[in-house]
């Protein structure tokens, strides 16, 4: 009787700690997949903000060029050229497409930047999909060993019993 009883009680401890172990593997990994979004967000957040980044300083460029293409044509205008043809004009228009380069440039660097956190924030999403999913299965997983060890333990009980009341006592 003391071994039956031995039996389904390691049995049920088994099961128990099987059902334990899934519960804290797959509260683990959802915390990571919580975790995982959150990262994902704030990858994003910082994406839109170099967006916005980037559009004010092409701005801030692009009033920089205006100054220096006002600053042209005054100081050509006040020694006499005239700024509507020729080389005057040709300086003129160079300087602003030089700035809109500059202004682009800026944009575009600022833009790349927004890409890479882009990805960084996908990156995370799959994290939390992959630990979403690992949390699923090591609960599924856990569940079917405390099922697994309880059928073992009613196995062994049952060994134990027709053992036991069939007159072979170990």
């Amino acid at each position: 009787a003391t071994a039956i009883i031995g039996t389904a009680v390691s049995t049920t401890m088994g099961v128990v700690s099987a059902q334990q172990s899934a519960n804290a593997q797959k509260a683990q990994n959802d915390y990571n997949a919580k975790i995982a979004k959150k990262n994902a967000q704030i990858a994003q957040a910082n994406a839109d903000q170099k967006r916005q980044e980037g559009i004010e300083e092409a701005r801030q460029q692009r009033m920089k060029t205006l100054r220096a293409v006002g600053s042209q044509q005054a100081a050509m205008a006040a020694n006499g050229i005239d700024i509507s043809s020729g080389t005057a004009l040709d300086v003129i228009e160079d300087t602003a497409a030089m700035g809109e380069l500059d202004a682009l440039t800026t944009r575009y660097n600022y833009e790349s930047q927004a890409v890479g956190l882009e990805q960084q924030a996908n990156n995370f999403n799959n994290q939390a999909a992959l630990d979403s999913f690992a949390g699923q299965n090591a609960y599924k997983a856990g569940m079917i060993n405390a099922v697994g060890t309880g059928f073992k333990g009613l196995a062994d009980t049952a060994s134990v019993a027709s053992k036991w009341y069939g007159g072979n006592s170990n």
